[in-house]
C-alpha cells in the first residue's frame, strides 16, 4: 500500500487517541529559532493537525501539508476557522510550496514515512537560506512491562508490525544521514494519561493495527483490554513518555 494511504479511514480515531507534544518542546522551537508571529512554517505530513496546531499557537502561519485526504479533511475541520492555518494537498516529496518562503520545516512522527533524500532537496527548495529543519516524535519508554505487552499482541496479530516507530535502528540511521551526521537531539517530558477506550484507540490509530473486517479484530481487541485492565488503577494508565525534537546541530 501507497504510505499516504495507510491512514486511510483512521482520522478520527488519531485524532481521539494521538498525544500532543510537551509545550516545553514547542517553546524550545519558538525560542531556539524565533519561530512566532510573522513566521512561516512548513508542518509536512501533518495528518489530522495535532502539531499543527501548537505552532498555530505560535502565532504562526503553518501550511498543514498531508496526502491523505481523510487526515487533511479532519485537521481543516479542526483548524479552518483559523486565519493563519493553511490546508495544502501535497507530500513531503512534493509539497508544491513556494521556493525558499519558510523558517521553519516540522514533521512530527511522519518523517519515517518519507523518502528521505527527496524530503532533503524539497526542504532545501522551500526554507530560506540557513533556516532549520526540525523532526518530532513522542516516544513511549519501550522498556515498560504495558509497553513490552503491546509489543507482544502487536507482533501476534499485525503482520505489519516491524517495531514501534517502524524499527529504531534503521529510524535513527535515516535521522543521522538526513542531517549529515550532525544530529542533535533534545527530550522533554510528556506523560501519557490513557482510559480504557483511549488506550485501545491509540493501538487503532496505528498504520499496521488490524480494522474491524480482519478475522482477528475480536480477539486482538480483548487482548489489548486485558492488558489494560492489569496495570490500571482507578481506571486509568499513567505511560512514560518524551516528546523527541532532533535538528541539525
Amino acid at each position: 500500500m501507497d504510505n499516504t494511504q495507510k491512514f486511510s479511514g483512521k482520522a478520527e480515531v488519531y485524532q481521539k487517541a494521538r498525544p500532543s507534544y510537551a509545550q516545553a518542546m514547542i517553546d524550545f522551537i519558538a525560542q531556539n529559532w524565533q519561530i512566532g508571529k510573522g513566521s512561516l512554517v512548513a508542518d509536512i505530513g501533518s495528518g489530522t493537525g495535532i502539531f499543527t496546531r501548537q505552532l498555530l499557537g505560535l502565532g504562526a502561519k503553518v501550511y498543514a501539508v498531508e496526502p491523505n485526504a481523510d487526515m487533511r479533511a479532519k485537521a481543516e475541520e479542526l483548524l479552518g476557522d483559523n486565519p493563519n492555518f493553511v490546508s495544502v494537498i501535497g507530500t513531503a516529496e512534493q509539497t508544491g510550496l513556494p521556493d525558499h518562503s519558510f523558517h521553519l520545516v516540522t514533521a512530527a512522527a511522519a518523517f519515517h514515512w518519507f523518502d528521505a533524500e527527496r524530503f532533503k532537496l524539497e526542504c532545501e527548495r522551500i526554507l530560506l537560506p540557513g533556516a532549520p529543519v526540525v523532526l518530532a516524535w513522542n516516544k513511549a519508554e519501550l522498556s515498560a512491562e504495558i509497553n513490552l505487552g503491546r509489543e507482544r499482541i502487536f507482533k501476534k496479530y499485525c503482520p505489519n508490525f516491524k517495531g514501534f516507530s517502524g524499527g529504531k535502528d534503521e529510524e535513527d540511521k535515516l535521522k543521522r544521514a538526513f542531517f549529515d551526521g550532525a544530529l542533535q537531539e533534545r527530550r522533554f517530558p510528556n506523560p501519557l494519561s490513557y482510559d480504557r477506550q483511549t488506550f485501545i484507540n491509540r493501538a487503532l490509530s496505528a498504520s499496521y493495527s488490524l480494522i474491524e473486517t480482519d478475522p482477528e479484530f475480536d480477539a486482538y481487541l480483548t487482548e489489548l483490554g486485558e492488558l489494560f485492565d492489569k496495570y490500571a488503577i482507578d481506571g486509568k494508565i499513567v505511560l512514560p513518555q518524551d516528546s523527541v525534537v532532533y535538528f541539525k546541530g
